[in-house]
This record gives C-alpha cells, structure tokens and sequence, in this order.
C-alpha cells in the first residue's frame, strides 16, 4: 500500500471525524456555505456541467442553465456533507422514512425467480439509495467501481453495511459471469446506464444526442430473461424518495447487436424526464459523458455568478 493513499485515507478520515462533531443543522449550514464559496471561486467542471445541461435542455438560455447550475453546486455540497453522517438518528430516520413508489413491481419481478437487472442513474443522494437496500431486507447486489485507494474503498463498504447486510457489492471488473450469478441466486442487480463507454458500449439515443452506453444489462437480460427495472432516487419537499418501474421488452430470440441497442434504448430513455424534473441532483452532470475534450470556457458576469 502506497504512502500516498494512506496520507488520502488519514485526509479523508479527518475530514469524516470533524464533520461527526458537529450537529446537523451546523453541517447542512457548513456544507451549503461551500457550495456557494466552490461556485463562486472554483466551479469545478462548469464546462462539462454547462455543456451536458446543454444537451438536457436545449430550449434554455445562458442565464438559465447557470441559475440550474448554481443550483446544482449548492445541492452537491449539501449531500457531501451528509453522506458521512446517515447513520445519525436524523438521517437514518430519512432514510427508514423513504417514499417508495413501484415496490410492487419489484416483488412481481422478483417472484419470477431469475433475479432483477435493476437499472439505475447517478444521483446525488446514491449514498442514501444504498443504505435503503439494506435496511429493507431485499437481496441485493451492486455492481460498483472500486476505488484505487483500497483504504477508502473499504471505508465505503463498511459504511454502507452499517445499516444491514442486504446489499453485496460485485466490483465492476468481476466480469459477467460474476454478474450472472447474482441473477442466478434471484437477487437484484443494481446497474448503472448513465455512463460513457465509448470503446465497449453500445450507441444510444440519450436526449437526443448518440452516447456510448454500457451493453451489460442488455446481454444479461438476453442470456437470462430476467426482468429489467429502473429506479431514481431523489429529495422532494424534505423526504427521499425512491420510484421503481418496468422496462416493457418484447420476447427475444438472439443475443446480437440489434437487440442490446433497443433493450439499452428503452431503458434509459425513461430517465431523461427524471432528470429534466431533477437536474440539481443528478451528479452524471460532472461527467463527460458525451465527449471527453472540446469543452469551451464558459463565462460569467458577476451579476450572473451572485445572482443567478
């Protein structure tokens, strides 16, 4: 283990230890005291931000999507602070108080005995997603990216099987077959569609612009028949909420390419209008998802940065 990931392990639990001193409300204030400071002075990837808002609402003009934006830098910072501190009693309460929409189809699907490919998107609050998966007693396993830094990765997992031992977590690396077996065991499988995979992916239509996405719940629904669902979480009026809802897929003969590209289609076609009621929360916004260079500077006026 390199002596630079244990200096980032000892930042991060620092960083961890001064937050859980502090009550909550101080921690909602601190936090939201650093969205704006961040989008004042170093809004980190407003070009990528700025163009992808772009892409979701064409319609918008400059002043508009940097009000979204501001917006975006606040609610990002707010969640950040949170994320360390779910396992307070305020928190978790927010979390066993989830409003839950859809969990009956979840039930039907998983009665059918051949798992869930359960489809997803990154949203700010994913922290709180996952300790929902534990504590309701559904089994579950996400596949997710393991962090270089073995030391925070392993921090992650074991926060987030403090609220129960529901959710597995599967590293993205582990391969379809690792995949399969989960279905296999009738488990659901948390799979993430907002992402650029621009060697290995297959080409969509996401607002209406061509992304590379990942093929791995398309050819896992094509090898098994198991049922793919969507789900977006997300904080309305003070309360998260988490929406479950079917994929609608005719009956396929063959695993080609044709047939991963309309099921991946059909799938995440059903976020954008999520995302376009949600944009503040939805952190794929920081990703370049549909170009990895040729982003312009994008200006502001200071009547623009304060009060937009």
């Amino acid at each position: 283990m390199s002596l630079k990931h244990r200096f980032e392990y000892g930042i991060l639990r620092s960083i961890i230890f001064f937050i859980n001193l502090l009550p909550v409300p101080v921690i909602i204030w601190f936090s939201g005291l650093l969205g704006k400071l961040a989008w004042l002075v170093f809004p980190f990837r407003l070009d990528v931000a700025y163009k992808n808002l772009s892409n979701v609402f064409p319609q918008k003009d400059h002043s508009q999507k940097l009000s979204i934006l501001r917006r975006t830098y606040l609610q990002f910072a707010k969640t950040f602070g949170l994320i360390f501190i779910l396992h307070r009693k305020k928190l978790l309460e927010l979390v066993k108080n989830t409003e839950i929409t859809g969990l009956e189809k979840v039930e039907a699907a998983l009665k059918e005995g051949k798992g869930v490919i359960l489809t997803t998107y990154h949203g700010c609050w994913f922290e709180a997603y996952f300790a929902w998966f534990n504590l309701s007693g559904l089994p579950t396993s996400l596949i997710y990216q393991k962090q270089s830094n073995i030391l925070s990765d392993a921090y992650f997992v074991r926060q987030r099987n403090k609220y129960g031992n529901s959710l597995e977590h599967v590293n993205s690396w582990s391969g379809m077959k690792e995949f399969q077996d989960a279905l296999d065991r009738n488990r659901l499988l948390i799979i993430s569609l907002d992402q650029s995979y621009s060697h290995r992916g297959t080409e969509v239509q996401f607002f209406n612009t061509p992304l590379k996405c990942a093929k791995g719940s398309a050819v896992l629904h094509l090898r098994t028949g198991a049922p793919v669902l969507t789900s977006v979480y997300y904080m309305k009026d003070d309360k998260l909420h988490i929406d479950f809802d079917t994929v609608d897929l005719p009956a396929y003969d063959e695993i080609n390419d044709e047939n991963i590209q309309e099921i991946t289609q059909k799938s995440i076609c059903k976020y954008e209008s999520h995302i376009r009621e949600y944009p503040e929360q939805w952190f794929s916004l920081f990703h370049r998802l549909w170009s990895k260079k040729g982003y312009s500077k994008v200006s502001r006026s200071l009547k623009e940065a304060f009060f937009s």
